[in-house]
């Protein structure tokens, strides 16, 4: 009996050792042992999640933005768990046909996730690994105004592939649709 006992102990205390140490979500990831956990401990990205829509030049743009927690995040010089955001989007013309969207993506497969919190700005970054080609890959940074309202704010950092450095380059080529500065940099949505 005394042996189970001993036995239990030690599995509980291996398991609670073996539990991630758990850092605030604004902490820098370079900081932080391998293996640590960024929680939202002050529910920072909470405001952001849910359905938002906005238009310009007659097209609407309808974002998807989902949580995740404990999320595997794998840099080069660290691997980390972190709570995060993900953007799915779709984008319709003025008749309401769809231009794009990624709205049917795995919400982890998504290829918006959100990097870097600045709670006392108001503010949230993610990075945008872009559409075909990695054409429009970029950051977005997401402004809150008040808790129906946020800033959008696109800075792509390629917009011209060729052929030559992608192979399946279609002939008329690639656009990127998501609005983007300097034309849309006051893009306001709406929670829905």
């Amino acid at each position: 009996m005394k042996k189970n006992t001993f036995l239990y102990l030690i599995i509980i205390l291996f398991s609670i050792s073996c539990k991630a140490q758990q850092y605030p979500l604004d902490t820098d990831y370079k900081t932080i042992p391998n293996y640590s956990y960024l929680k939202d401990t002050n529910n920072s990205l909470l405001p952001y999640v849910g359905n938002w829509k906005a238009t310009y030049s007659g097209n609407e743009i309808i974002l998807k933005i989902e949580k995740t927690d404990n999320h595997f995040r794998n840099f080069n010089i660290k691997k980390f768990y972190e709570d995060v955001l993900f953007m799915h989007y779709i984008i319709k013309n003025q008749q309401g046909n769809i231009v794009e969207s990624t709205m049917n993506i795995n919400t982890t497969d998504s290829n918006i996730i959100s990097d870097m919190i600045f709670p006392s700005d108001n503010l949230i970054s993610f990075t945008y690994t872009g559409g075909q080609c990695t054409v429009g890959w970029g950051s977005i940074n997401l402004k809150m105004i008040d808790s129906t309202h946020f800033q959008w704010n696109y800075q792509p950092e390629s917009t011209i592939i060729t052929n030559k450095n992608c192979p399946d380059y279609p002939t008329g080529g690639i656009t990127i649709n998501l609005p983007y500065n300097p034309d849309y940099v006051d893009l306001v949505f709406t929670k829905q």
